[in-house]
């Protein structure tokens, strides 16, 4: 229906229309116009705004949306299970330095197709408490550090199961709402008809 696509899609563009702007603070007064302009260009090539609205579209719809980091290694098993860390640590300088290897694409994947493989459910004291450290996409097993997922709307630890690790979607959230819309719109409708056959 129209109406919930216009809630979620109002939601997704205003979230990411005005962006981010990439600034750089330097104390040896060097010139970083050049190094702004190659991140700039960057996340232009990736496409990293539009990837991060259709992920904030699929929130909206599923109750969650899933990057993948495409590293060249989307029909390699056994690298997809393996982390690359958190961008600035040196798994991520080892595994993607910008020469060899580079981070080739973002895709967005639609919450139908993932599902969680591991996580904790027996020690609430840990970090990783119901955090899956690993998902399953088709039958592909890939580290959470490779598949980011956003959750705009989470539930609480009890239910995070029944919901797949993602939350209350803003179409869930809306449909009494909508309804009732609905219901109003033809009763009206109905009303205008009637008199309007009456009168004739």
């Amino acid at each position: 229906r129209a109406e919930y696509r216009v809630i979620v899609e109002t939601l997704a563009t205003e979230s990411t229309r005005k962006w981010i702007k990439l600034q750089a603070t330097t104390e040896d007064g060097e010139d970083r116009t050049e190094r702004l302009k190659e991140l700039n260009d960057e996340l232009d090539r990736l496409k990293v705004r539009e990837t991060f609205r259709g992920g904030s579209n699929h929130d909206g719809y599923f109750g969650r949306g899933h990057i993948y980091l495409d590293t060249g290694d989307t029909d390699d098993p056994s690298e997809l299970v393996t982390p690359i860390g958190n961008g600035r640590n040196k798994i991520s300088i080892a595994k993607i330095n910008g020469k060899k290897r580079t981070l080739d694409r973002l895709q967005n994947v639609e919450p139908i197709w993932a599902y969680p493989s591991i996580y904790n459910s027996t020690d609430p004291l840990k970090p990783d408490w119901y955090e899956p450290s690993e998902w399953f996409v088709m039958g592909k097993r890939i580290h959470r550090s490779r598949f980011l997922t956003l959750v705009s709307r989470p539930v609480p630890d009890l239910l995070k199961p029944a919901y797949s690790f993602g939350g209350l979607a803003a179409t869930q959230m809306a449909k009494p709402t909508v309804d009732n819309w609905l219901r109003t719109r033809q009763s009206v409708s109905d009303i205008t008809h009637a008199f309007s056959v009456m009168v004739l």
